[in-house]
């Protein structure tokens, strides 16, 4: 008897003691997990350290990137090294938290690996180095993380590692694409006259031994940038031949690992053939009822040839008559302000999308950052507790013709304008950033999922029309639905760039004809997908994931399928990937 008790009672202990040894094993590899991803990120922050101050990591603030085949080699050797730790770990002994935060990583990884096996930016862009010129000067200035004499010293230390940069980037570019050179001499000016003129009053708030410090490198390092603009301009010039195309492995992967999507680039390519084709005849069934209006003397009905010719002949005359409505050149921003300010109370009034309490600042992008997209969002960075949160909209180039000025700007039209605001502006992707900037995962605030955030608000700006923004226009439907074609097409055409051998030529007609652009239009857009691989592509792909996840849900739901719920959801939770954001959506 007195056996048995013991063995019930050993039974009983183990029972008790099993869920506590895998609790201790589970915590056990979620902290060599922890460990992981500290030493990776703080390595990370150690070869950007210019992006480390962004994202509000100020450890390294007094350093700047050192690109040396030395260093890079040892980058190399880094990541290699937390990557087979990280397939050393047991992920069924992880929590569910750092099984997501592990997958993000391994994503982040692989690009990494992309990066210093392909890319290569410190051997073949030379925006690579003018990002860092600017940026690492700016973000101490601009951002009040800190007293302004400790930002200002940091920015010193920063000037005097500028002549070794600029050093390391001579001897490194070898044969950029054309357009990477171009691109960095137009930037040139506006840098140097930022180490001119605003950074010694964005200095001004510091003590006068640590600002005469400061503008003592600072006078020292025009010269030096003035120097290095005529490098651009007289001899990476001439030698910049290379490819801007990354070749369709590398375009694949690179995609994969941006949007973590789980549809095939195959079966993406099919429905945005069908897309084309389904917008196009959408815009032409919006357009009857205004082109009878506005061209009585024609029967529809009457007209000849097939249907893209009839559709194009229709939609383009439409055209013509909508796009006489548009601001000015000097107005364009104020118009973006305003349109945002109609968007954000649509919102509040209809409950359509969550509306941050948050301000938005909406201004003319800095000449120094000009180039590389229309529209910059800037905010806090991931580790920092406050910051503002500001949309800057490319201005039009001083040296554009009259002409070149008129077609842009009839291409944003009021209408267009409007719908490009809710696209890009707000709620754009200003509105699910500020959510991801409150997750409780340090990493998906790092790493936030670029197809979602720039996917949502496409599916959000369709469903603004359908909620009744702008009272039912019919001239807003149809710049929207255009707006659709372009991020369409723009999926296309960046697979067709960096994974085909489309011309320029053959690029520009299809935008034009097929999509309704302006030649200004289409020659910035090209512009943009060959110089930001991937992220033509990455609205598109986001948008289809969450029409996919919205049929699912839809199919759980039934009737109480709750639209405004469902798009509050797709972002309650952050950013995240995909597959990882579609347990959250349904449950």
């Amino acid at each position: 008897m007195k056996n048995t008790k013991l063995l019930i009672l050993g039974a009983v202990v183990f029972v008790l003691l099993l869920p506590l040894g895998q609790a201790l094993a589970q915590g056990q590899e979620d902290a060599k997990f922890q460990k992981i991803l500290e030493t990776y990120l703080d390595e990370y922050w150690k070869f950007y350290p210019t992006q480390a101050t962004v994202a509000g990591y100020y450890k390294y603030n007094d350093k700047l990137e050192d690109p040396s085949q030395a260093n890079v080699d040892k980058r190399d050797e880094i990541i290699k090294k937390i990557n087979s730790d990280i397939i050393k770990l047991d992920r069924s002994k992880l929590s569910p938290e750092n099984q997501q935060a592990l997958n993000i990583l391994f994503d982040y990884i692989d690009l990494e690996f992309v990066k210093l096996e392909n890319l290569l930016p410190w051997d073949y862009n030379p925006l690579f180095y003018n990002e860092i010129m600017i940026t690492s000067l700016h973000s101490l200035l601009t951002k009040e993380f800190a007293p302004a004499d400790s930002r200002v010293r940091s920015a010193t230390e920063r000037l005097k590692a500028l002549p070794n940069l600029i050093k390391r980037a001579k001897d490194n570019l070898k044969t950029p694409a054309q357009i990477y050179t171009e691109t960095a001499l137009k930037q040139m000016p506006h840098i140097i006259n930022f180490y001119k003129n605003e950074a010694s009053t964005l200095a001004a708030g510091a003590s006068d031994p640590v600002k005469q410090a400061f503008l003592a490198e600072l006078n020292k390092a025009v010269p030096l940038l003035e120097d290095y603009q005529r490098y651009l301009r007289s001899e990476l010039l001439p030698k910049s031949t290379g490819n801007f195309r990354l070749g369709p492995e590398v375009h694949r992967r690179l995609i994969q690992r941006l949007s973590g999507s789980a549809i095939s680039q195959e079966e993406l390519a099919n429905r945005a053939q069908a897309d084309v084709k389904n917008i196009r005849r959408e815009m032409f069934l919006v357009c009857i009822p205004l082109h009878k209006m506005m061209y009585p003397e024609v029967d529809i009905e009457q007209l000849q040839g097939d249907p893209d010719t009839i559709w194009n002949r229709i939609i383009k005359n439409v055209f013509d008559k909508i796009k006489v409505f548009h601001p000015t050149k000097e107005d364009l921003v104020n118009k973006i302000a305003a349109s945002a300010e109609s968007l954000k109370k649509f919102g509040l009034e209809s409950k359509l999308f969550p509306v941050p309490t948050e301000p938005l600042e909406i201004k003319p992008m800095p000449g120094y950052f000009a180039g590389l997209s229309r529209v910059r969002l800037t905010g806090p960075g991931a580790y920092d507790t406050q910051g503002k949160y500001a949309v800057e909209i490319a201005t039009l180039p001083d040296d554009w013709s009259e002409q070149k000025v008129k077609d842009y700007l009839e291409e944003y039209n009021n209408f267009y304008l409007e719908v490009m605001t809710a696209q890009r502006v707000f709620p754009g992707t200003f509105v699910p950033l500020v959510s991801t900037k409150k997750a409780s995962t340090l990493i998906t605030r790092l790493f936030p999922n670029p197809a979602l955030l720039l996917g949502w608000p496409i599916y959000v700006q369709q469903n603004l029309i359908y909620a009744g923004y702008g009272d039912y226009d019919p001239r807003l439907r149809l710049n929207q639905l255009k707006l659709m074609l372009k991020t369409v097409m723009d999926f296309q055409m960046d697979l067709n760039i960096h994974q085909g051998g489309i011309t320029k030529e053959q690029f520009m007609r299809y935008l034009t004809v097929t999509g309704f652009q302006t030649e200004a239009e289409a020659e910035r857009t090209w512009e943009y997908l060959v110089l930001n691989p991937g992220s033509g592509a990455l609205p598109y792909v986001g948008l289809q994931e969450i029409l996919d996840l919205e049929k699912d849900v839809q199919r759980t739901k039934g009737q109480a399928f709750d639209r405004s719920d469902f798009i509050t959801k797709l972002i309650s939770n952050g950013a995240l990937p995909p597959i990882q954001l579609r347990s959250k959506v349904i449950n």
